[in-house]
């Protein structure tokens, strides 16, 4: 009998009888040739060999499994034709082992109570503030339950992108570990003893883990969302299917963090600028207010106001106006530090919070590098006339410390917005600090 090679599309698309398959999993399949991702299509591939063998409509001939790996035989119910799959098996490095997740069992069987937990993350309060550190312990301590009734084992820790700026949050066990699986989101890894792995068994002694397990959380369209790891007390805690479920718990918070995105993006973000909205500022004001003040600390907050506005609406047409307001809040958002936030209050006004600690000369210093940014801002914008116009802008900058001038938002809003007031004196494009 002829040989063929083929690939998963080819597989997908020519060879398996897809008819037979239920309709949410030929959904499933389509969406994962229509996404293009190898690693998505590889895995519906299976998923479908699977179904089809439960339908009656493919038959399993064989299952092997050496050192190589695993080798799967099937054969459609009216044919003479046999589909042989040799999946690759675990490659090891410093007694770490890596699996490609294709290779786990797509099944991993369960009972009801392992799975009611995992169905529950989806439920998790994060509308209040999707990134916060609140919504964040909340969903760690769901995974943590759901970890221990569907793994029956170990620490879960998720791990979201991009990292945490506190500095108080424990890391991976393994932060270069950590970046590889990052790497390849298609692996799993796997250290049944951290005591045998040269690499990994210092972590032993500092940590008290036996066995981890690691593994990347993606979007629905492949993108690293962050990293799932698994930590056990005792060492070899998992066979293939219990590696396989780590799996599932990665899956399941990948969606959990892109709802969470997506909820984000819908309420918080100014959909102009793309920057956080108003809404989210006043949220964010008051969080970071409290926590100033319960480490006594300073912060601040700069209002920036864009000079001369409605000139650019006058002259050059209500779009070029947006593109100004666009990337002079990009400009603002590249100038900040990470865990700072930058927020369009309305109009032409965006708020600018500096986070604690954060001293004066810190702030003078971020505020006068965030005007000259925005005034070195090429700038070119399409006007009425159709033409393509190369304009300047400047912005005035009223500065408020927390909590010298000011114990609340208001009263913080309020001094900052009396020494915006001064900056935009003539000729404007200052910055200035509220002074009692």
């Amino acid at each position: 009998m002829r040989q063929q090679a083929i690939d998963f599309r080819e597989l997908l698309e020519r060879v398996l009888p897809l008819e037979h398959l239920p309709a949410g999993d030929r959904l499933h399949v389509q969406r994962a040739l229509q996404s293009g991702l190898s690693r998505e299509v590889e895995a519906a591939a299976l998923m479908a060999l699977e179904a089809l063998e439960d339908q009656g409509a493919l038959r399993r001939l064989s299952s092997t499994l050496d050192g190589r790996g695993q080798v799967l035989r099937y054969q459609p119910g009216d044919s003479f034709e046999i589909i042989t799959l040799e999946l690759p098996g675990p490659v090891e490095s410093d007694g770490v082992l890596w699996y490609a997740r294709t290779s786990l069992p797509t099944k991993a069987p369960a009972d009801l109570h392992q799975v009611r937990r995992l169905m529950r993350l989806d439920d998790v309060g994060m509308l209040a503030d999707p990134r916060s550190s609140r919504a964040l312990q909340a969903l760690h301590d769901q995974l943590g339950l759901a970890g221990l009734e569907l793994l029956g084992c170990g620490e879960v820790r998720l791990y979201p992108l991009p990292e945490s700026a506190d500095e108080n949050v424990v890391g991976p066990l393994d932060q270069s570990l950590a970046a590889e699986v990052l790497a390849h989101p298609g692996q799993l890894l796997y250290c049944a003893d951290l005591g045998r792995s040269p690499r990994l068994g210092p972590h032993t002694l500092l940590s008290g883990v036996r066995a981890l397990a690691c593994v990347a959380v993606t979007s629905s369209e492949g993108v690293a969302l962050g990293v799932l790891e698994v930590r056990c007390e005792q060492p070899m805690p998992f066979n293939a299917e219990g590696l396989a479920r780590v799996g599932l718990l990665a899956d399941f918070c990948g969606t959990v963090l892109e709802r969470a995105a997506r909820l984000e993006k819908l309420v918080f973000v100014d959909a102009s600028t793309g920057v956080y909205n108003r809404s989210y500022f006043e949220l964010q004001a008051r969080n970071e207010m409290a926590r100033a003040q319960r480490e006594s600390a300073s912060m601040a907050l700069c209002i920036v106001d864009i000079d001369d506005f409605k000139s650019f609406n006058t002259s050059f047409g209500y779009e070029a106006g947006n593109a100004v307001l666009t990337q002079v809040a990009q400009s603002l958002q590249r100038g900040v530090r990470p865990f700072d936030t930058v927020a369009r209050w309305g109009g032409e006004e965006f708020a600018v919070l500096l986070t604690s600690p954060v001293e004066e000369h810190d702030v003078l210093s971020i505020s006068e590098r965030l005007r000259a940014a925005v005034e070195r801002l090429p700038l070119a914008v399409e006007g009425l006339d159709g033409r393509t116009h190369s304009v300047r802008v400047t912005v005035s900058i009223g500065v408020a410390m927390f909590p010298e001038h000011g114990e609340t938002a208001q009263e913080m809003w309020r001094a900052a917005n009396q020494a915006l007031w001064l900056a935009k004196r003539p000729p404007k494009n200052n910055v200035v600090f509220y002074r009692r």
